[in-house]
């Protein structure tokens, strides 16, 4: 009976649908949008309203472009241009996922019911992978809580 349930168990955990890699670079830029930005709303970012088709995103990309195109910082300094150049290349990421209608479908359910805390290992692995001496260290432990 036991193995039956971790059979089930085990099955269950398969059926369960993890997050796509679409979902982790939404996750990504939307951490990354929220730590730069003044907003972390993408529509709010562009200029745009929610229901704007893909030519205003577009219009609306191009305005800001020119704005803050890496070509036409040239008068900054290296700090300052630095730091335009990645808000461009933010800029970019946000209207290459919002003009791809599954992106921006995806983009719009996790705008309406929150973006999740928990967000998987995977997604958590990628940011932060332990050294030598960590895993070590965890497998001692590991050991050590198994033999008893």
């Amino acid at each position: 009976m036991r193995v039956f349930g971790l059979l089930v168990l085990a099955l269950l955990c398969v059926a369960v649908r993890a997050w796509e890699k679409l979902d982790h670079e939404i996750f990504e830029l939307y951490d990354n949008v929220k730590r730069n930005e003044v907003t972390s709303d993408w529509y709010e970012l562009l200029g745009i309203e929610p229901k704007a088709s893909v030519d205003d995103i577009s219009r609306a990309y191009r305005q800001l472009s020119k704005k803050y195109h890496p070509d036409k910082l040239r008068r900054l300094t290296t700090a300052q241009n630095t730091k335009e150049t990645k808000r461009f290349q933010r800029l970019s990421l946000v209207v290459n996922i919002l003009r791809d209608k599954e992106s921006r479908k995806r983009y719009n359910f996790f705008r309406k019911n929150g973006v999740p805390a928990w967000r998987g290992t995977a997604y958590l692995y990628r940011r932060w992978r332990p050294g030598f001496a960590i895993v070590v260290c965890g497998l001692f432990v590991f050991a050590a809580c198994v033999q008893y």
